[in-house]
């Protein structure tokens, strides 16, 4: 899967969108979508919107994310990550309202929507690393929220997403293990390149090590290599990708973008380097780059 970002961005028109739909149905299984915002509200978001029924016209499988943190400017203390609380709600993990709130939310879009993947969280393992503290509450939070879930649209799978180039900086193979006992899957955000000088560098055991921790299938929600200095790299990371994860159970493998796009603008410009734009199998005119013809043939071979 990937995101199905449209050529011409922030031009684009609206054929531009339904052509990147077109395309991506064609060459992936799912599509990650994210609103914003992206915890409480996002309901409305994606009602408003009506993006998931977007992706499935394409026949595509949404991949749902509901956050309960964000990353907001705090005075004096600039870019923080803290509880996505929505105004006047007191923005703490272990506050009944924030609770009840965040668990209705997450149970509205399971009924709604009835998606085949719902992450409650994407990277968190960046939160916990902050506050530490916080994990009990959250995983409270996850229990009630997956049995609402599953209560009303049992055949949707419920995970958490980690920062794989985190977990692997700060240690974090506990939190692996905490989540294998709940979740149905185990999702992963993987940028290798910001380790690696070449993908070929990239150890033999890299991804196999995760074997260790779990026993679910994995959900690579994010993966990719920008362009920006070689477009051979970018290639040959898929293709070494491919390698790398021959001894692990994976349930899906998403590209970040179809097209190149800014990604640094707002509050991005802190979090988003300009490369992970370049993370597209095309440019932003629409020319195929290498990776492009990997993909197809791995989806290809996958499909058959």
């Amino acid at each position: 899967g990937m995101v199905p970002s449209p050529r011409s961005v922030p031009s684009s028109s609206f054929e531009d969108l339904v052509s990147a739909y077109q395309e991506v149905g064609a060459i992936a299984d799912v599509a990650m979508i994210w609103g914003n915002p992206g915890g409480i509200g996002l309901y409305d978001k994606l009602l408003q919107s009506q993006v998931v029924t977007a992706v499935r016209v394409y026949g595509l499988k949404p991949v749902l994310t509901l956050n309960f943190h964000t990353i907001k400017e705090v005075p004096g203390q600039g870019l923080q990550l803290v509880i996505d609380a929505p105004e006047g709600v007191r923005p703490e993990v272990t506050n009944s309202e924030f609770r009840e709130l965040w668990v209705a939310e997450a149970k509205r879009i399971a009924q709604e929507f009835q998606p085949e993947y719902f992450s409650l969280g994407n990277e968190i393992n960046d939160y916990f690393h902050f506050h530490p503290k916080d994990i009990d509450g959250y995983l409270t939070l996850f229990d009630a929220a997956y049995r609402e879930i599953k209560g009303v649209s049992p055949e949707t799978k419920v995970f958490v997403v980690f920062s794989y180039n985190h977990l692997i900086e700060n240690q974090q193979w506990e939190l692996i293990e905490v989540f294998s006992t709940r979740a149905d899957i185990i999702g992963l955000t993987t940028y290798p390149w910001k380790h690696f000088e070449t993908p070929a560098d990239i150890e033999k055991d890299y991804y196999a090590r995760l074997n260790d921790y779990l026993d679910q299938p994995l959900a690579f929600t994010e993966i990719g290599w920008p362009s920006t200095s070689s477009e051979a790299d970018q290639a040959a990371f898929l293709s070494r990708f491919v390698e790398l994860i021959e001894e692990n159970e994976v349930e899906m493998v998403n590209w970040l973008f179809l097209h190149e796009m800014d990604v640094t603008g707002g509050i991005g410009q802190n979090v988003f380097s300009s490369e992970t734009g370049t993370i597209a199998l095309k440019e932003p005119d629409g020319s195929k780059k290498p990776v492009y013809d990997i993909w197809v043939d791995l989806y290809q071979g996958g499909s058959k």
